[in-house]
């Protein structure tokens, strides 16, 4: 028994006890050199001159054209050799494994026998181990016996050398002796229930044993017919492995042909319990039932097969080790139907013996090859053998197609190895490695973490139960929860376009869609069947998937609409404005875009200008898609505000509530170069501020538009919206940056004020522009963008992260989503944005947003290794770790603050974009959008007292005007008086303020 991990440990065994002798022959030192030697002193080691300029062999050679052709890059290969030394098991774990195996093998022999008995008589099993099958219908024919096994052998991935680290799984086959079996035990589970049985009172004497930290029972693969016993060490090597217990049938004991695909092993009458059955109807096959029996009889010819194939093929070893990481890394390995090492293993051989792939390539073009393989074969229409006989009676590719819908068949031609594996479970897996290819094939992107480092999570079923339990079945695993790809093109479609109605397949859609179905004319004349869905604004496109499945669930299935809880807009109110039907923002923001571009025309159109205009750039969020509230068209109510006829401008009233709160829009003028602009500082600011004047008179004379000019910015009120006008001369940063040395040269660096300039002129409206495009190619990023702040600003991180610093993150993830697709909901890009935040190595790695693709590989590889970006974002990366319900993630974490100041909400302008919308607030002085009224004086623009309160309150901690000296030598502040200085300070704003922390006893 366990004869190949004996040999191993055996071999192990004399290696060890090699390397045990070796030392005594080499004790003692000869000489100074061995003494140095022994000490572990590096030395320095000569070499010839004809060995150190010899040319490179042919291994040399093949190695870096490989690393050129296939890696990219030296570090790829070093990842990739690190990765599966990390991975491979230690020789020391091996030789404790192959001792708790052979303590197995000893327990084994030694369970008793037991009497026959029929198999529906089970009073023989203690009570404290319950059959690990459902027995439906209980009554079935045969009788069962235990006795030991015929043979215990290690299968599986442990022998090939394929076995990897964390999770160490080695599967154990067990063949039950023929003395149990009768005739026809192919027919109604009787096979499968002796299987169980003899499994359950294994576990039961094994569960005695004090070797065993854990014996329990688990489904193989998720597959309810195939328990499997899994026995862990006890104490401190509870980790080290787990061993799988297959029972398994001697060969020959079942005849090929009984279990063809097409042939029926369940009777109608015996599993329906309706007696005898119906004369003259034919019993349906059973091809997944007959399946599962040529599995468990070809469990050691597979394990053959795959030695044969792995010899003298490290890169086998190597390869399937990397397809095991990249399948755990999209947990494609777990669960019924799922794609395991095995199916790995299996793959690789069948390439091998397709010359598809070779035994000199190594284990990354092993993984390249099944990646690419897998992505470009459908297995659910184009099935694969590995059979080479020719036998005429055995199951064609075209029988297994008819009875499975993902085809892969083993050597003897008789097993389906993807029987249990849905053609959606081979989409997915086709789906990813294409991704995976993609990745793999971009030299600006890092491959390995991507693809074997960073992980895919999905929801996890039910895994292993104790063997005092009763077996879980289907409907234990509680709600159906499902994930859907949507492909952003067509995701948010408000209409489906049919056949036309006179084509046969008019009568498939209409049977699909029932009553949704209706017949449409089209532009082009054709008059098709077609489905029409109720959205009008961005947020309710959105939810045409919702609907879809909501309507073909009630009509093929009969499921109401309120067993269906639908998750992919939990978000959506976070960023909603007003009730609805008014949308998330997207169609305020094309409001707002619309008006601006019409401003722009008008200032390139304006006449009597000294200079030209060359340029007029937007620098607002709102003209990205990505300010949290968009402004909207505000007419004010003139009765709620006082009048400065000086400006011509509204003022706040004391008496009334706080005035709606207008953001201004800041859109950059640039003036063209001339002599005629000083190169003076102040002389350029005195050019501007008289620029400013004249452009708010021509847009007041010439478009009739409503203008507060100013020293720095002129403020127009256009359309319900104010933008703010900065005139820019592109030369002025460069002026500022010139320093005079005292030696009278002129040198250029940079200053507070240039370096801020710049940022106002040059990169906000450039990443205005480049995100704007963002936006149309990823309909997502701008809402994303607007969840993000979102959360910062629940947070209370917006001092750590800039608005633009956000859009930036996010952009990352559309621009480079691997190893996902890019998000095409709000809530998607939400949920990526915060494993970005939590799973990134913000101390050691810089995160390169390459906007535009400008950033070349080798410019963005040099970024990489020569710059180390340090930030202190850990406080981000914790918070968003821990917020994994919904409804918690968007509120503040209060309980960290020693000082809560209450605020009056009559004052909160914003009231209503709190994240607990209140039921009622004010009215804010505005009247409605389509309100016949014009407006002649200027509305009040960025008042939001909060905002102002704190920035006061921020800059009076700073200048120490709260503290009070103490006489000693420490100043220590007088939190009484600090407390109420706030109060002071936002008379009318401030409620109440909250001590919550009693430190400050002096």
């Amino acid at each position: 028994m366990l004869e190949d991990a004996e040999r191993d440990a055996n071999r192990g065994d004399q290696e060890a006890g090699e390397a045990n002798n070796s030392p005594a022959k080499e004790s003692r030192p000869r000489g100074k050199r061995r003494a140095l030697a022994s000490e572990g002193l590096l030395q320095p080691v000569k070499v010839s001159k004809a060995t150190l300029y010899k040319p490179p062999t042919s291994e040399e050679l093949s190695q870096l054209k490989e690393t050129e052709n296939l890696f990219h890059s030296n570090l790829l290969r070093l990842q990739i050799e690190e990765l599966l030394k990390e991975v491979t098991l230690k020789e020391k774990r091996r030789q404790k494994i192959d001792a708790f195996l052979h303590q197995i093998n000893a327990l084994l022999a030694k369970i008793p026998a037991t009497t026959e008995t029929d198999m529906t008589d089970q009073s023989w099993l203690p009570k404290g181990v319950k059959v690990p099958l459902v027995q439906v219908p209980f009554s079935v024919k045969g009788r069962f016996h235990f006795l030991p096994p015929v043979s215990v052998k290690v299968v599986g991935s442990y022998l090939l050398g394929t076995c990897i680290k964390p999770e160490v799984n080695v599967d154990v086959a067990l063949t039950m002796p023929r003395a149990i079996f009768q005739d026809k035990d192919n027919l109604n589970q009787r096979y499968h229930r002796k299987r169980a049985l003899y499994l359950a009172h294994v576990a039961h004497h094994l569960a005695k044993e004090p070797l065993f930290g854990s014996v329990m029972f688990a489904y193989a693969n998720g597959n309810h017919l195939k328990p499997v016993v899994l026995l862990q060490p006890q104490g401190k090597d509870a980790k080290t492995v787990t061993v799988r217990l297959y029972a398994c049938p001697p060969q020959g004991l079942f005849k090929p042909c009984r279990l063809y695909p097409g042939k029926n092993n369940v009777r109608t009458a015996w599993f329906t319990e309706k007696g005898a059955p119906t004369a003259g109807e034919a019993e349906p096959p059973t091809p997944h039932y007959n399946n599962s029996i040529l599995w468990d009889l070809a469990m050691e010819a597979h394990l053959q097969f795959l030695s044969g194939s792995a010899s003298d093929f490290p890169g086998m070893r190597d390869g399937v080790a990397l397809l095991k990481v990249w399948l755990r890394q999209r947990e494609l390995e777990k669960g019924f139907g799922c794609f395991n090492g095995f199916l790995a293993s299996m793959l690789v051989a069948y390439l091998l013996s397709r010359h598809q792939i070779n035994k000199v390539m190594s284990g990354y073009q092993v993984l390249r090859n099944v990646l690419q393989f897998l992505a470009s074969t459908d297995l659910t229409t184009s099935g694969i053998s590995l059979s080479k006989d020719g036998d005429g009676s055995l199951p064609t590719l075209t029988d297994f197609h008819r009875a499975f819908q993902v085809v892969f068949v083993d050597s003897s031609g008789l097993v389906n190895l993807c029987a249990d594996m849905s053609a959606s479970k081979y989409k997915q897996i086709q789906f990813e490695a294409k991704h995976s290819m993609e990745v793999l094939d971009d030299r600006t992107v890092d491959g390995f973490q991507l693809l074997l480092i960073t992980r895919k999570s999905l929801i996890h079923a039910f895994d292993h139960w104790p063997i005092n339990a009763e077996p879980p079945k289907h409907k234990d695993t509680g709600s159906l929860s499902f994930g859907l790809l949507l492909s952003p093109d067509f995701a948010a479609s408000v209409l489906e376009k049919g056949p036309e109605a006179d084509s046969p397949e008019a009568v498939e859609f209409r049977k699909f869609w029932g009553e949704r179905s209706e017949l449409r004319r089209f532009q082009d004349g054709s008059i098709c069947e077609a489905v029409l869905w109720d959205a009008t604004t961005q947020s309710q496109k959105r939810l045409i998937p919702e609907q879809i499945i909501r309507h073909l669930l009630q009509l093929h299935t009969d499921i109401p609409g309120s067993a269906i809880c639908y998750t992919g807009a939990l978000l959506e109110s976070l960023i909603r404005l007003g009730r609805e039907p008014a949308g998330t923002g997207e169609e305020a923001m094309v409001d707002v875009v619309r008006s601006y571009d019409d401003l722009s025309r008008k200032l390139w159109n304006l006449e009597g200008l000294p200079l030209t205009v060359t340029a007029v750039q937007g620098a607002h969020p709102a003209l990205r898609y990505t300010d949290v509230f968009p402004p909207v068209p505000v007419i004010p109510d003139y009765a709620y505000y006082a009048r400065n006829k000086d400006r011509e401008s509204l003022v706040p009233l004391a008496e009334k509530p706080c005035p709606v709160y207008i953001s201004p829009m800041k859109v950059l003028c640039h003036m063209e170069g001339s002599g005629q602009w000083p190169q003076d500082q102040e002389a350029i600011r005195r050019i501007k501020a008289a620029f400013q004047i004249q452009l708010a008179e021509l847009l007041r004379r010439q478009y009739h538009l409503l203008c507060r000019p100013g020293p720095a910015y002129t403020d127009v009120y256009k359309d319900g919206y104010v933008f703010r006008l900065r005139v820019a001369y592109h030369r002025e940063p460069q002026i500022l940056k010139e320093v005079v040395t005292p030696e009278g040269m002129l040198k250029y660096q940079d200053t507070e004020e240039s370096l801020r300039l710049e940022l106002e002129t040059l990169h906000l409206p450039f990443l205005t522009s480049t995100l704007h495009g963002l936006q149309q190619q990823h309909p997502a990023f701008g809402s994303t963008c607007r969840l993000a702040k979102r959360w910062v600003s629940a947070q209370m991180l917006n001092d750590s992260l800039s608005e633009e610093c956000v859009d930036l993150l996010v952009a990352s993830l559309f621009l480079c989503p691997a190893p996902y697709m890019a998000p095409s909901s709000p809530q998607v890009g939400f949920l990526h944005f915060l494993r970005l935040l939590a799973t990134f190595d913000w101390k050691n790695s810089p995160l390169i947003v390459n906007l535009n693709a400008e950033l070349k590989v080798f410019e963005e590889n040099s970024e990489r290794s020569s710059w180390v970006f340090q930030n202190a974002w850990w406080r981000a990366s914790a918070i968003s770790a821990q917020h994994h319900k919904m409804n918690m993630v968007f509120r503040p974490p209060l309980d960290l603050y020693d000082v809560l100041i209450h605020l009056n909400p009559k004052q909160i302008p914003r009231h209503l974009q709190a994240v607990d919308r209140p039921v009622k607030s004010f009215s804010r002085g505005m009247l409605a959008s389509d309100a016949a009224v014009k407006t002649l004086a200027f509305p009040v623009v960025d008042y939001d007292p909060v905002q102002l309160y704190l920035r006061e309150l921020q800059a009076s901690i700073m200048r120490g005007r709260m503290m009070a000296p103490n006489t000693e030598s420490l100043t220590v502040p007088n939190v009484a008086a600090i407390l109420e200085d706030f109060e002071i300070l936002g008379e009318g704003l401030v409620r109440a303020v909250e001590t919550r922390s009693e430190k400050w006893s002096i």
